[in-house]
């Protein structure tokens, strides 16, 4: 068997992204304000960007002050430096993001776990609290109620293409709250289409079931698997019995296309195909008074390549998009934003999703170099996903600005506080259904400039 390459540091990985790729994007980092950074200044774009992926949840002249304090040769105030930052298009923020991990999937291929071959993929969107602001209502709405005053939190809505084997967001989405996740998740399939050459396996809950995105998915040629509600392709699932698996030809008539009749281009398609689909009535469990608890799953993944307990097992992956998501709203305090204008929220999603994979990056890494061992029992070993937070925000900044000598005992630092960093975690998959409502953020009042 061939041993997988080695990751290389992640943090020297960031560093040489950075400087290659600030110059080649200043146009999109400038935006609509063409003079922006065209004078030579102390603060350059780079700077702003490491304060951005360091940030700590809180306040704008905190953080500033916080990057002050390490930068001592910088002689500007914090003002100065806050309005330097506003002049940073989030979009570049966004995009570099989006092409640095896209970079680790093309240079490190052999260490990215893969399922057979797929890269497991999942969707999921979560909404946002974000400041109370005209603006913000303007652009990302207010949470639906049945109040009809203001007293609604203004929020937004994001969606993430999250890789569950190797918990790395590939893309993020960020829309007004009452936004379509089945357009999101549509643009996420169009994105790494577009820019990973790996085959992958898309996966999603029960409200993303929808012939056009399984379509769109085909017509890629990747795989999907949806969980779905028991009057989905009802005609199908009655067909089989629990436990069991079948594959249908699935072909659509006049009636059957009537949802679609406002896009005649795709009503045609519908009528003219046939969809070669799998449709699994699986028992995940037993409720409290002993009965079997069934679900039912849709995909296009061939029976001679992937048996039921496969699909079962696929689908557990998923959970992972749901543990990140609190770790990015309570770990990395997603909504303890820098201010309360659009760009700034902008930005701290999008450096916060960056920061995210920096700190899976550097978990793959040490996991290579230093694997854990399996362990019977109900527990297994771990490494510490939060930890590793924490030693990142409080050495990466200091290590990238470091000379070649600090630089080397930094990074040695952070290798050794990761590695000891581990954890307990049950060895149990998760039920389908959460027992417990999910935990919100608490919005963030704090005052900044």
């Amino acid at each position: 068997m061939r041993m997988p390459a080695v990751l290389d540091n992640a943090v020297i990985i960031l560093d040489d992204y950075i400087a290659e790729a600030v110059p080649f994007h200043m146009d999109l980092i400038r935006g609509d304000n063409l003079s922006a950074f065209t004078r030579l200044r102390c603060v350059t774009p780079s700077l702003i960007l490491l304060q951005m992926l360091n940030r700590k949840g809180l306040t704008q002249w905190a953080e500033t002050e916080d990057f002050l304090n390490r930068m001592k040769d910088l002689n500007i105030t914090d003002k100065g430096f806050f309005t330097a930052r506003r002049k940073f298009n989030p979009e570049a923020v966004h995009v570099m993001s989006n092409e640095f991990i896209a970079n680790i999937y093309d240079n490190y291929d052999e260490s990215i776990k893969k399922f057979n071959d797929l890269v497991v993929l999942a969707t999921d969107g979560s909404k946002i609290t974000i400041p109370d602001t005209k603006q913000n209502e303007e652009l990302f709405g207010r949470q639906k109620g049945n109040s009809k005053d203001n007293t609604q939190p203004v929020m937004a809505l994001i969606s993430t293409l999250h890789d569950c084997l190797n918990n790395l967001k590939l893309d993020v989405i960020v829309g007004p709250v009452n936004d379509s996740e089945h357009r999101m998740a549509s643009l996420h399939v169009k994105y790494y289409c577009a820019n990973y050459s790996q085959k992958a396996l898309f996966i999603y809950d029960r409200g993303y079931v929808s012939i056009r995105l399984m379509d769109q998915i085909i017509e890629e040629k990747q795989y999907f698997l949806m969980r779905a509600r028991s009057v989905d392709f009802r005609k199908y699932f009655e067909q089989i019995e629990t436990g069991e698996d079948r594959t249908f030809d699935v072909t659509y008539d006049t009636a059957s296309s009537n949802m679609h009749r406002d896009d005649k281009a795709f009503r045609q398609h519908l009528l003219s195909t046939v969809f070669r689909l799998r449709f699994a009535k699986l028992v995940i469990g037993a409720d409290e008074e002993g009965n079997d608890i069934v679900e039912y799953l849709i995909t296009n993944l061939p029976e001679e390549q992937y048996t039921s307990e496969q699909l079962k097992e696929l689908y557990w992956c998923r959970w992972n998009t749901e543990t990140s998501y609190n770790r990015l709203k309570n770990r990395m305090k997603l909504e303890e934003f820098s201010g309360y204008s659009p760009e700034l929220i902008l930005q701290d999603i999008y450096a916060d999703a960056w920061m995210y994979n920096i700190v899976a990056l550097k978990l793959i890494e040490a996991e290579e170099k230093k694997p854990l061992e399996e362990r019977d029992g109900e527990y297994s070993v771990r490494r510490n996903f939060n930890k590793t937070i924490g030693t990142l925000k409080m050495y990466l900044l200091k290590s990238l600005l470091a000379s070649d000598e600090e630089r080397t005992a930094l990074m040695k630092k952070i290798d050794d506080n990761i590695s000891a960093a581990v954890c307990w975690v049950r060895k149990e998959n998760r039920q389908f259904e959460r027992k417990h409502p999910v935990n919100k953020s608490a919005m963030s009042y704090r005052k900044t400039y």
